[in-house]
């Protein structure tokens, strides 16, 4: 079996619900295709509900309200947009590339140029200041269609910056209270608008329905394959065929066993999501005139997470040596990281040194305070000479019973407690005359003068 597909030349890029950003390779293992994990990248804090696609730049929007900007050159984030505050609902690039438009809860409508990634035109009441949940642009960049929660379907024109028209759904029964799937065809002259149960394709030459057919089972997305052949992914798991060619019949292929969640084409192969996880690679044959021969299945694998949103790269832009390159890159960081193993720097003690003028600050505070007696001090003094008192009377006390002894016992036992009491009256008036003395001695002190200076009238009066 030859390889209908060269190896290395598609990497599908898959957004999930679980925050991942993922990438899968295909390459050739017994002569068959085999999807291989690429990357994974977990940057955004919310589920990512929309990846656009463009030359060798991808842009993801989730529900954290930022945009991430990655450049598959170096395969590295190069920009994070921080334009939108609400959830990211839709992303597109232009046709040449100049410009991202994006679409979120907050209700704007946001150009940002490519070149700078910075914001060229903000349009903050699209939808009444309702959510845009869906964008699409023309494929000669002059055109763009949105769609919001208002039910109104506008038309822009990019060169003016302005809406051209609007058209209201509110009326349409069929396409329920949020209609979805808005895509352009690949010629531009047609789009695509889906209900609960129906599936429309418009003119824009009438701007009106051509072509409305119903389903058994909801619309969840819808891929053109060709300018008048689109396919539609279901719920129930099955991808059915629209086309608007009287010779082409319309069928329905079982694709999945879970709801078909997400769809891209390129070139000609199809790429097609389930919310189990479940990633197909189908080639599309437009000669063949029954369901196999339209779709052939070529690889499939189960990436673990539930995916949101589907696009592919084309790796051929990035030339032959794309993936061997990129091989060589990472054993070079590799040996990088394995050859650096040098110490670590030895750790270093730091002293602190005290200045002269703080030793000799704290040398005058220590002064200071040695020659201030605090009032501490002075209590300890006076309950020291308190004890010094107590001391003589007792001596005074023991000496006085000796004496006594001497004499007859019975005159001794009488005298004793005469003599004590005598004592201790005794020692309290030399104690009440030496404070006196002291309180006499301040006070002179403090007037400055002494009794001989001052008349004898007023000598009389301060005794």
């Amino acid at each position: 079996m030859d390889l209908p597909i060269k190896t290395n030349s598609l990497e599908i890029i898959i957004g999930t619900y679980e925050e991942f950003l993922l990438g899968y390779k295909v390459e050739l293992k017994d002569n068959k295709p085999v999807l291989v994990q690429s990357f994974a990248d977990k940057s955004h804090s919310g589920s990512i509900r929309c990846v656009a696609v463009h030359k060798q730049w991808i842009a993801t929007g989730g529900t954290d309200d930022r945009i991430f900007i990655y450049d598959m050159t170096s395969r590295s984030q190069t920009q994070i947009l921080l334009c939108h505050e609400g959830s990211i609902n839709a992303l597109t690039f232009t046709p040449d590339g100049t410009h991202l438009l994006s679409v979120a809860n907050d209700g704007r409508f946001i150009a940002t140029r490519s070149k700078t990634w910075s914001t060229e035109a903000c349009w903050k009441k699209a939808h009444n200041r309702l959510a845009a949940t869906h964008v699409s642009c023309h494929p000669s960049g002059k055109l763009a269609l949105t769609l919001g929660s208002d039910l109104i379907l506008c038309t822009w024109n990019l060169i003016k910056g302005r809406i051209a028209y609007k058209t209201n759904l509110k009326s349409r029964n069929s396409l329920g209270r949020q209609p979805n799937c808005l895509t352009w065809s690949n010629s531009g002259d047609y789009f695509t608008l889906s209900g609960p149960r129906v599936v429309e394709i418009w003119s824009i030459q009438t701007a009106n329905v051509l072509h409305s057919h119903s389903t058994k089972s909801k619309p969840i997305c819808i891929c053109w394959t060709d300018a008048e052949a689109c396919v539609v992914g279901l719920e129930d798991g099955k991808i059915m065929w629209l086309s608007l060619s009287k010779d082409e019949k319309e069928f329905e292929l079982i694709a999945h066993n879970a709801r078909v969640k997400a769809m891209h084409s390129f070139k000609d192969y199809l790429v097609t999501s389930s919310s189990s996880g479940e990633i197909k690679l189908w080639q599309i044959n437009e000669t063949g005139k029954h369901s196999k021969a339209k779709l052939k299945e070529l690889a499939v694998t189960n990436v673990g997470c539930r995916p949101t949103c589907i696009n592919i790269l084309d790796l051929e832009q990035f030339g032959k040596d794309y993936g061997i390159a990129r091989s060589c890159d990472e054993s070079s960081k590799e040996t990088k990281l394995v050859n650096n193993t040098e110490k670590p720097f030895p750790r270093g003690v730091v002293i602190i040194e005290c200045d002269a003028d703080d030793e000799q600050e704290s040398s005058k505070q220590t002064k200071a305070s040695k020659k201030k007696p605090n009032g501490d001090d002075k209590a300890e003094k006076e309950a020291i000479e308190e004890k010094d008192n107590e001391e003589e009377t007792l001596d005074y006390v023991k000496n006085d019973a000796d004496v006594d002894r001497d004499g007859d016992d019975t005159t001794y036992s009488e005298s004793k407690w005469t003599s004590l009491h005598d004592a201790s009256k005794s020692n309290r008036h030399k104690s009440n005359k030496s404070q006196s003395e002291k309180s006499e001695n301040k006070k002179k002190k403090i007037h400055g003068y002494n009794e001989q200076n001052i008349l004898p009238s007023k000598a009389k009066k301060r005794k």
